[in-house]
């Protein structure tokens, strides 16, 4: 058996009927007969979509009678058996239908004016009719972002996207939870608020995605639901030789490439690479049960703590701030993090940039540091302060008479040291009113 041979890929197939009814059953019983390492993924109402393992030569990999791999069944001896079922299967494009795409594109290179009537309005219909913006208008997506950064993230999130923005704290890790139809892009401070696993529900858990930053730009995007319903047509563990079992099974559980990514995301990030490929793994071959729990299983593969993710991964667009009112899901206490360790939710609105920059200001350097980070010197002396806001006053007015004293010296760079001291005493002192006012 050459290398060639073994080299293949799955390839995304696609089985209609001319009743269009569903073709699983029949399709999955041409396939079994030939005993096609495949795997099915169910009916979506139009067709019966189908994972087909091909080589670079157009051969399908199969298996004989005796278990092991056989390539000689090629792709259009299969569309054949399927043609001859009554049943079309779609799988792949060969050279010529390209070359055919590609022409049919050429020639029906128009602009849009000539598309009226065609499904797209012309000018005076698209001045009266609504519907053609909202029919383009983005969906509203449930945004959770979980990381190691402070309130100051949440703060101009709101901001920027002008939308509320809820901020919950558990450990050493935060989250971020908004609803928000606008693009947008992650917004950190240092390499220490990574990684940054931003979590996205579009309506329903099924149809959620994760996009992963880490440390050193590394990105990755999941769709711990993608392969949930992923089941082989052949039984796995009914094989009499085991590196064919093998082979099936790693095709099913690395089709999507989700191995691969956890692999360069786990440099330098502390990752339970088993726990994340089983969330993302298809329940037929041991992955993680349901779709909302696939996506908090993949969450927690980062250490991020269970009450934080309980909390904040709950149903409706404003988790943190319906826990506070107790109207949320009650969050799970189980490993990875008590409820005690929960932080009372904030909300940040959007108040226009005077004022976002004002509260970034009255919030001060504290809210900056990466939760952990706040047991380092600096960190630990500004909550000191911050809880001690008359100790924090008293010490802007001993800098404040100390910039007065230098503005009076007689050297042209003291009095220069003097003046900014003044300032950044005033600065101080208008803060730490701010702060006694709102305690």
């Amino acid at each position: 058996m050459s290398e060639e041979q073994i080299a293949f890929h799955v390839a995304y197939a696609s089985v209609d009927s001319r009743n269009g009814e569903d073709p699983t059953a029949e399709a999955e019983g041409i396939l079994r007969a030939e005993r096609v390492l495949a795997a099915s993924r169910g009916f979506d109402g139009d067709e019966a979509v189908l994972l087909i393992p091909v080589t670079d030569s157009e051969a399908i990999v199969a298996l004989d009678a005796d278990d092991r791999l056989r390539f000689d069944l090629a792709v259009e001896q299969l569309r054949a058996l399927f043609t001859a079922a009554g049943l079309a299967l779609h799988l792949g494009v060969d050279d010529d239908a390209l070359e055919t795409v590609d022409a049919e594109l050429d020639d029906a290179a128009v602009s849009s004016e000539d598309l009226a009537g065609f499904g797209m309005p012309d000018d005076a219909d698209a001045a009266d009719d609504e519907s053609v913006e909202t029919d383009f208008a983005m969906s509203s997506v449930h945004v959770a972002e979980f990381s190691r950064r402070g309130p100051w993230g949440a703060r101009l999130m709101a901001q920027l996207l002008g939308v509320q923005v809820d901020y919950l704290e558990a450990g050493d890790w935060s989250a971020y939870r908004y609803v928000t139809d606008e693009p947008r892009a992650t917004v950190a401070g240092s390499s220490a608020d990574h990684p940054i696993i931003e979590v996205n529900v579009p309506g329903d858990w099924g149809g959620a995605w994760v996009e992963v930053t880490a440390r050193g730009g590394r990105t990755g995007m999941f769709w711990p639901n993608a392969e949930r319903l992923t089941r082989p047509v052949l039984d796995i563990d009914a094989l009499a030789v085991p590196e064919s079992a093998e082979v099936y099974r790693r095709m099913l559980t690395e089709a999507d490439g989700t191995a691969e990514q956890l692999l360069v995301l786990a440099q330098g990030d502390p990752l339970d690479h088993d726990a994340a490929a089983r969330a993302c793994a298809p329940e037929a071959l041991g992955g993680t049960a349901g779709a909302r729990e696939r996506v908090i299983a993949f969450v927690a593969a980062f250490g991020v703590p269970s009450a934080l993710i309980s909390a904040v991964l709950t149903q409706g667009s404003s988790a943190a701030a319906d826990a506070a009112a107790g109207d949320a899901e009650e969050p799970d206490a189980g490993a990875g993090g008590a409820l005690d360790l929960l932080t009372a939710p904030q909300r940040f609105a959007p108040a226009g940039w005077p004022r976002t920059l004002g509260g970034l200001l009255v919030g001060g350097i504290g809210e900056t540091f990466p939760l952990t980070r706040r047991e380092t010197p600096l960190a630990r002396t500004t909550a000191f302060l911050r809880a001690r806001p008359r100790l924090g006053a008293a010490v802007g007015y001993g800098e404040l008479a100390a910039g007065i004293a230098a503005v009076r010296a007689r050297s042209p760079l003291m009095r220069g040291v003097g003046v900014l001291l003044v300032i950044d005493a005033v600065v101080d002192l208008a803060v730490w009113a701010r702060r006694m006012r709102s305690r």
